[in-house]
């Protein structure tokens, strides 16, 4: 049997409908806050973080092996900051260029910008 387009999506939309008429509201709401709260503490980037896990949680491992291995494992890998880094970008890469101008554009944004504090001397 084969249905027209505008009857399959009416029956589509009249299940959905009665779907959702049949969950209580309270009970969507908890799941909706939850996944908010998650998603900002994701982004909170360590400026020692070396991965990504899968997970989405930060690892600060020193070598890729046995890093994330309590959260499914390295989603990307980044490791040490390379002498000529400039900023990190809030997905973890590093970004190298001098000029700021759409520093990590492709990367979500800077997350952070190396010092460019110079320590002072020891006076002798």
């Amino acid at each position: 049997m084969h249905l027209p387009n505008a009857l399959r999506l009416s029956l589509v939309a009249t299940a959905l409908a009665l779907f959702g008429a049949a969950v209580p509201a309270s009970a969507q709401q908890p799941a909706a806050k939850q996944a908010g709260a998650k998603s900002k503490n994701e982004m909170r980037m360590p400026k020692t973080a070396t991965a990504r896990c899968a997970d989405s949680t930060w690892s600060k491992a020193a070598s890729q092996q046995g890093a994330c291995s309590s959260h499914g494992g390295v989603a990307k890998w980044f490791g040490k900051a390379p002498s000529n880094m400039t900023a990190r970008c809030t997905d973890g890469e590093y970004w190298t260029n001098e000029e700021k101008r759409g520093a990590c554009s492709a990367h979500g944004g800077v997350a952070y910008w190396k010092s460019t504090k110079k320590k002072a001397a020891a006076k002798s």
